[in-house]
């Protein structure tokens, strides 16, 4: 075990190889800082009225500082802490940030990292410098000697004490000379990633649905944690909030709105009755997509904070625009689902395939309620589609039993006849184009397979087959059955046994 050496590149692999979006640093340092609060508000430090999580943009000095009052840490662990890779004191089950990565994410982003903290009690901060450009250097340094991290990081730090009031408590992040290009002093991106990753209240004056979300949660037991936290930007301090709003657009061509006329909660338990999480869906009336990326789609959610984007559970629609047409959130409190290193969906534990599957029938759930408000809004549509039924089920039997070239022919223009009626029917919104399209589609298919059915219905159930090997076997059958007639039977029974793999 002695010998075993980690390797320089590892560092590379763990910040800006895992963190190829460089807004995740807001993420990542905003959830350490939430820990933090949580810490001091629990030991008496801190009212959660006055916490607040403050992010300072500076696109002329090139500079950021994100900011917090929560617990900080003391001058004799601050090193160690700050320092280690993957050695973190929290855990998945109370903590958000517990993997001890994270505070390295602006490494790849910036010329000097700093870090400065201190806690209550103490009358010193600690002040630790990581020269960036420098790791940088020795990242990419041909050598041939075995090169480990604690070789590299001992080379890029530096650590200092400085006088501080024995009341304060803090941590600070300090990103200089930020990469231009990575867009994360860019004030308008960062609000909008931050109101959608982070964990902000909803807007009490946009969205009032907020209220009631939080309060019927929090009748289900769940109480759902919110922070302050504040872009500042020049002389201005903005509160974020989640982006939902009581309207939403769905059709920037002819300006159509849409909004929730209420909400529902869902339960997700496992199978022994315990519950992995709860969501919030939006009952809308599905105009279609949304088109605010914002807010569209339904969102993970764990210590509010949110698990990939809103279009991680496209995954569990069996059509994935649906979760486009959608809006709501799923808050996991269950410890048995942890969020992944890169925090763009959860370990594949068997809560998480529970967890999947039970979303799976909330889609479908959801699906039908888009179709069935689609169909009512369109009612010429409808009208065709249920007119279209008889038809289909005739055309279903005829593939399934058998049908002769007369009745296939028969079949085979009402079918064109109900698809040019489709068609042609006035249509309202895009979910009515949507489902246009979709029952077009399906009924071009059924067309397509009633011409290879057979007269034949052992024929047509040899799915081995295709439609030219059934054609010609219908051809064989048909000579058999002229020269046998009633004697065919065995050697018929013995054909279709042989081409289904049947065969003794």
């Amino acid at each position: 075990m002695s010998n075993i050496i980690i390797g320089k590149h590892t560092l590379e692999s763990l910040t800006t190889g895992m963190y190829a979006d460089p807004y995740v640093v807001f993420r990542e340092y905003i959830q350490n800082a939430a820990d933090a609060i949580d810490n001091a508000v629990r030991q008496g430090l801190l009212e959660e009225k006055v916490a607040e999580i403050v992010i300072h943009l500076s696109p002329a000095e090139r500079s950021i500082v994100i900011s917090d009052n929560g617990t900080g840490l003391s001058a004799q662990e601050a090193e160690q802490t700050l320092i280690s890779i993957g050695n973190s004191k929290k855990t998945s089950e109370f903590d958000r940030g517990f993997r001890g990565i994270g505070r390295l994410a602006a490494l790849g982003y910036c010329s000097k990292l700093t870090f400065e903290t201190s806690v209550t009690a103490e009358n010193v901060g600690t002040r630790i410098v990581i020269d960036s450009r420098k790791l940088s250097q020795l990242l990419t340094a041909k050598d041939d000697r075995d090169v480990t991290i604690t070789d590299v990081l001992g080379q890029v730090y530096s650590v200092e004490q400085y006088p501080e009031n024995s009341a304060s408590h803090y941590f600070r992040v300090i990103l200089d000379e930020v990469d231009e290009a990575s867009g994360l002093n860019d004030y308008e991106n960062v609000i909008s990633y931050i109101s959608q990753n982070a964990p902000v209240p909803y807007d009490p004056d946009a969205f009032v649905w907020g209220e009631e979300i939080t309060r019927r949660l929090r009748t289900e037991g769940l109480d759902v944690n919110s922070y302050n936290i504040l872009v500042s930007f020049g002389n201005t301090a903005k509160p974020i909030y989640k982006p939902y709003k009581d309207s939403f657009l769905v059709d920037k061509g002819k300006n159509l709105f849409d909004s929730m006329s209420d909400i529902e909660l869902v339960k997700i338990k496992q199978n022994d009755g315990s519950v992995l999480a709860i969501a919030w869906l939006g009952k809308t009336n599905y105009h279609g997509s949304i088109y605010d990326k914002s807010v569209k789609g339904i969102r993970l959610r764990k210590g509010n904070i949110q698990i990939g984007d809103g279009q991680t559970l496209n995954t569990v629609f069996k059509d994935a625009r649906f979760n486009g047409w959608s809006i709501g959130e799923v808050f996991v409190s269950s410890t048995q689902l942890i969020p992944n290193a890169r925090r763009d969906n959860f370990e594949k534990t068997p809560a998480y395939f529970v967890l999947t599957e039970q979303l799976q029938k909330v889609a479908a759930e959801i699906t039908k309620e888009i179709r069935a408000a689609s169909l009512k809004r369109n009612r010429e549509l409808s009208e065709e589609l249920e007119r279209a039924k008889g038809t289909v089920r005739d055309v279903v039997d005829a593939i399934e039993n058998g049908a002769d070239i007369t009745a296939k022919t028969r079949l085979s223009q009402k079918l064109s006849s109900v698809q040019k009626a489709v068609s042609n029917s006035a249509i309202a919104d895009e979910s009515g184009a949507y489902y246009q399209e979709i029952a077009f589609d399906e009924l071009d298919m059924l067309i397509g397979t009633l011409k290879g059915a057979t007269a034949y219905k052992a024929i047509n159930a040899l799915k081995t087959l295709n439609k030219t090997e059934k054609k010609i076997l219908e051809q064989v059958f048909r000579v058999i059955i002229d020269k046998l007639g009633g004697d065919a039977d065995p050697l018929i029974n013995a054909l279709v046994e042989d081409f289904s793999g049947n065969k003794g």
